[in-house]
């Protein structure tokens, strides 16, 4: 098939004396215009170690010699044709190594050696080649650029150590001669994109500068990042007309596209070569992006997610946090662990974001289970009373938080159903962005709610209880919204406290409340008071007849962790408390896995010790809800009437 004049030739059976009459076009062409040929040779190459290699033309595989085209005679005869300045070839085929003319042929032929030259080949003269990936990684990076490559990229050392990066299975090499001295600039094969970047904008950022300029002047027209910053120092400081609010701006926009352009060209240069479109859709999700940017079949190009965080994602007393987000992303999925590297760590003290990247990686970093993948937290808040008013979600990554979403409950148990139904397919997506399955969900509740009904037990979708799909750990939300007398640091002491006892060697279950002990609130509070708050884990055998929730009250506010029977009391206390103590360190996962299997009918001789664990309900406490409890205890929620310089501008 023939595209663009012959530029392009494309088929299975093309045959010899085509290709010659399409090159020698495209060297006439050249010659006329003055400037260089590139010329690429991709498909099928057929040779033997020492013989020259042949370009199949002719459609079938070991066909006459004169069916096909010789490569070195092809290129030798492009390089010593009268008038052209210079040939850049592209092999991508088989033995392609064996496409180098011979020297003389180059040094001492028509053009007697006056001549420029550079050749890329897929493979060594030996090798097979695989999935045109010599091509197809060389585009790649002619649509990337390579930062510090300068305004071109050439047939050099930085190309082709990328190559070598990108490509598996082959070894790509290079061949240059430069006898031309003459002939004008050094031959280059594409302008550098990567050079570029301050002077063109994408979508995202030249959106940014509109609506920002738009803001100040309706008439006025600046669309580089140069042409704002020539601007806002002409009139920054006199505002002469103009809106305060809105030329801060237009400020806040250059500061933004300056930060932009930095971290676009590191990390195009450290994590670009890395990145898949798959993992590149994990990082948006791991930065904070919003969904839409990650749910289209092609993932937003690595230039939209960067000016997205540098534009949209704020930057408050000149912190680019979701620039910090998106970095720190990046090193995880690629697989940096705590170290970022050089380049990365000199970016983050420019922009003095060091911290911020060290903190998020670490968080990304910190997976409780061993699993990477997303975890759900769902906050039941009532209104004084045994009614839940809205589910508040928070998805977490280890423990960075991905996003947050609140959900307002209608009447009853089924307008709570139907909050926690929307909240689990709210984060249904990003679990998929991931490839993992959300297994673990959080269901944070005040003490009423909290002893009214297992949050395990409700319902969502289809009628499903909700443990049965998840393994749902029941968390006490007094950390959070602790009760009249305590404050939130009151409550995190009594749980640092907490998780000091718990990794206490001698610490291999409960401490066990007896009947005569919970005889009334006064003898609770004596019994407590010998004790120290958050010293160890409460346990019930049996729920007292009355004021059980003063009771669980009094318990929780003194342990955040509290372990009480389902049902009114456990039926067979001694084989429920052994069963408890051998499974202490794994709690509360098994007491979620015992619950499923019962509910099921599962019945399991080698597992007998494992059932009993489903008679009792725990509200658990443990590093990964107090780092969150902590976390959100420093959380400042911006009242409506406070906005930003750009809802301001």
């Amino acid at each position: 098939m023939d595209r663009g004049k012959d530029s392009l030739l494309i088929g299975t059976g093309l045959g010899r004396n085509r290709v010659f009459d399409a090159v020698e076009l495209a060297v006439e062409v050249s010659r006329r215009d003055g400037g260089p040929l590139v010329l690429a040779l991709l498909g099928h190459g057929e040779g033997a170690e020492g013989a020259p290699l042949y370009f199949v033309t002719s459609g079938s595989r070991n066909a006459p010699s004169l069916s096909n085209v010789n490569v070195p005679d092809l290129l030798g005869g492009v390089l010593n044709h009268p008038g052209l300045t210079g040939l850049v070839a592209i092999v991508d085929t088989c033995l392609s190594g064996g496409a180098v003319p011979n020297t003389p042929v180059i040094t001492a032929g028509r053009q007697e050696g006056n001549v420029r030259f550079s050749l890329l080949f897929a493979a060594t003269a030996k090798e097979q080649a695989y999935d045109m990936r010599l091509s197809t990684e060389l585009t790649r990076l002619m649509e990337e650029g390579l930062p510090d490559a300068g305004e071109f990229l050439k047939v050099d050392d930085d190309l082709l150590e990328q190559l070598r990066k990108r490509i598996n299975g082959q070894q790509p090499g290079r061949i240059v001669f430069d006898g031309g001295a003459y002939l004008g600039d050094a031959l280059w094969l594409a302008r550098n994109r990567a050079a570029f970047l301050d002077r063109a904008l994408g979508s995202i950022a030249s959106n940014a500068v509109r609506e920002a300029v738009r803001r100040v002047d309706s008439n006025l027209r600046l669309s580089t990042e140069d042409e704002v910053a020539a601007w806002l120092k002409e009139n920054q400081r006199t505002a002469s007309g103009h809106s305060r609010a809105a030329v801060h701006r237009l400020g806040e926009v250059l500061t933004e596209l300056e930060a932009g352009r930095k971290t676009l060209t590191i990390v195009s240069k450290v994590f670009g070569p890395d990145l898949t479109e798959d993992s590149l859709r994990l990082v948006g999700m791991l930065a904070g992006l919003p969904l839409h940017l990650m749910r289209y079949e092609q993932p937003p190009a690595l230039r939209d997610m960067v000016d997205y965080a540098a534009h949209h994602g704020g930057a408050a007393e000149g912190r680019h946090r979701a620039l910090a987000h998106l970095v720190a992303a990046m090193a995880h999925v690629t697989g940096h662990g705590d170290r970022l590297p050089d380049d990365v760590v000199g970016w983050a003290q420019d922009l003095e974001l060091t911290i911020t990247v060290n903190s998020r990686l670490r968080e990304l970093n910190h997976q409780s289970d061993g699993e990477r993948a997303p975890r759900l937290v769902l906050v039941l808040a009532d209104d004084g009373g045994e009614s839940v008013v809205r589910v508040d979600a928070w998805l977490l990554f280890g423990r960075a938080l991905l996003g947050s979403q609140r959900f307002l409950c209608g009447l009853g148990a089924e307008g709570l159903e139907r909050a926690l139904t929307e909240a689990v397919a709210w984060a249904a997506p990003w679990a998929n962005i991931a490839g993992k399955r959300l297994r673990h969900i959080d269901v944070a509740a005040p003490t009423l709610i909290l002893l009214d009904r297992p949050p395990e037990e409700h319902m969502v979708r289809k009628r499903e209880k909700l443990g049965v799909n998840y393994t749902v750990t029941t968390r006490w939300s007094g950390l959070l919204t602790p009760p009249p007398d305590l404050t939130v640091d009151d409550m995190l002491q009594v749980g640092e406290q907490l998780l000091v006892s718990l990794d206490d060697g001698d610490c291999c279950g409960p401490r066990w409340v007896h009947a005569e002990q919970l005889e009334t609130i006064d003898h609770l509070r004596q019994h407590l008071s010998n004790h120290g708050l958050g010293q160890q884990v409460w346990a019930l055998a049996t729920v007292p007849e009355s004021d059980w929730d003063f009771v669980a009250q009094e318990l929780l506010e003194h342990t955040p962790a509290l372990v009480w029977p389902r049902q009114r009391a456990i039926a067979d206390q001694q084989v429920v408390e052994a069963s408890v103590v051998r499974y202490w360190q794994a709690l509360p996962h098994k007491i979620a896995h015992a619950y499923r299997r019962h509910v099921s009918g599962a019945c399991r001789s080698h597992d007998d010790d494992l059932g009993p664990l489903a008679a009792v309900r725990a509200a658990w406490h443990d590093e990964d809800w107090q780092a969150f409890c902590r976390k959100r205890a420093r959380a400042v929620v911006r009242a409506p009437d406070e906005l930003t310089s750009k809802e301001r501008a």
